[in-house]
Parts: C-alpha cells; structure tokens; sequence
C-alpha cells in the first residue's frame, strides 16, 4: 500500500488528528442532493476514499441511517480512531489506487482533502469510476494551492506552497483524467475563504506542526525558519497583528453515465 506521499506519518498523528481545527463535519450538500435525487437512500452504498479518523461518513450516517457505508484508508491508525465512532461502518485498510471492491459496489464516492496524498493519481481516479455504480456521483474536495498564493501559511513557510504545488493537480489536470476515464458531467466549483487572522492566537496553531499537513511536508528547518519569523513579527511588531488570510476550496463532481444514456 504505497499509494500515499510521505508528507505525515498518519499512524503517528493518528490520536492527535480530531484535536486540529476544521476537523468538525456536516452531512455532505452533495450527498444529500444525491439523495433527493433518488428520493431515498435505504438502498444507497457509499465509499469514502482516505476517510481518515471518518468523521465526514460519521456526519452522513445521519443523512442516510440505512445505507451502506465503507471507509477506507491507508492509515490502520486513522482507522482504530474511526471504528469506535461508528460500528456500523465498515473501515478498512486498503489502497485508494487499488480498491478492494467489485466493479458498479457504490452509488455514491467521495474523497475529501486526500487527494494530494497519492502517488497513483490516475489510478485513483480510474479505479473510483470502476467500483461506481452507472447513475452514481464520485465527489473530490480539496485545497487549492494555485488560488491560495496569499495564504498566510504560504506567506510564512514557502517551501510548503512550492511542496503543495507539485502535490496537488491543477484542477484541469484533475478533470482530463476524470473525463478521459468516463466521468460525465464534470464540474469544478471554487471555494473562497477570506478571514482575519490574529498572529498571536495564529502562532499557537502553527506550533502544533503534527495538525498541518503542509507544515508536515517542508523540512525542519523551513519550519523553524517559519516560525522564527513569525515570533519577530510578534515581538517587534514589523507586522500588522490582525492579518487578511484567504484560502480556495476546490469541489469536483461528476457522474458515471446511467446504462440507458445515449
């Protein structure tokens, strides 16, 4: 199971993985557009690709009480925080590139802030389309680092935004693969965060590196810079100290054509 870039040791962090910001989850909109759609979800399948510690299938579960739902990830620690959440869930260890499944198993796949994790990229998402069912819906979400140059973590640790540039496929990359594979349907949709960022209370976050995957993937040494620097702007105040911060969301949906489209 080779299908992940060394940015974090995920069976490490595993434990202190909840304890990170953002790491609260409401029932996927796309999911319950699926849904409606469908006008019921008793008989639905769902796969969430790198559910990590699975809150997001966790959140779900209450949109669809009796559907079925497997997580995967390659992480077994992940996973031994996930399974206590939810026994009902099927979690299992497995590689994303080379899914342990039947072709046409799932109605509904998803793959949330995971995708910059895998080496096999294509085979990923070749794979998602094999094991979707013709009608279903295969959702990504992720960080977009090519509208993000302004985020504040960038600002301060360079080497991440240079990591993060050859780990995450530009969006149009993403979506030749997907069509080229017989995705339809394909959409991209950007999401654009703006807030404020007080430095004092920032520092704190940055300082529990093990919470930042972006802070994982840069050597110790642009980490320590990182945060030197950040410490001079408190203490010399050289910078504002509520500072503008924006990062971009990226979702792709797509389909897999039902068996009766022309």
């Amino acid at each position: 199971m080779a299908n992940r870039s060394p940015r974090a040791d995920y069976d490490a962090i595993a434990p202190l993985y909840d304890l990170g910001p953002g790491r609260a989850r409401m029932a996927d909109p796309e999911l319950l557009a699926f849904i409606e759609q469908r006008a019921s979800s008793d008989a639905l399948s769902l796969l969430d690709i790198s559910c990590g510690t699975g809150n997001q299938l966790v959140a779900n579960r209450r949109a669809a009480p009796h559907a079925k739902m497997v997580g995967i990830d390659r992480s077994l620690g992940m996973l031994r925080q996930a399974w206590p959440k939810a026994r009902d869930i099927n979690w299992l260890q497995a590689d994303a590139a080379a899914l342990p499944f039947p072709a046409l198993s799932f109605d509904f796949i998803s793959c949330q802030f995971a995708f910059h994790h895998f080496q096999a990229k294509a085979d990923m998402l070749r794979e998602a389309f094999r094991v979707l069912r013709p009608g279903g819906c295969f959702l990504l979400r992720n960080l977009c680092p090519q509208e993000s140059s302004d985020w504040l973590y960038y600002e301060y640790f360079p080497q991440a935004e240079v990591t993060d540039l050859k780990d995450f496929w530009p969006p149009d990359a993403i979506t030749a693969v997907m069509e080229g594979s017989g995705f339809t349907a394909v959409t991209v949709v950007y999401e654009h965060r703006r807030s404020e960022q007080n430095l004092s209370t920032w520092i704190d976050i940055v300082r529990r590196r093990h919470i930042c995957s972006q802070l994982l993937a840069i050597s110790d040494a642009a980490y320590e810079a990182g945060v030197s620097r950040l410490q001079r702007d408190l203490e010399e105040r050289t910078a504002p100290q509520l500072r503008a911060d924006h990062i971009c969301l990226l979702t792709i949906r797509s389909e897999k054509p039902s068996q009766n489209s022309p």
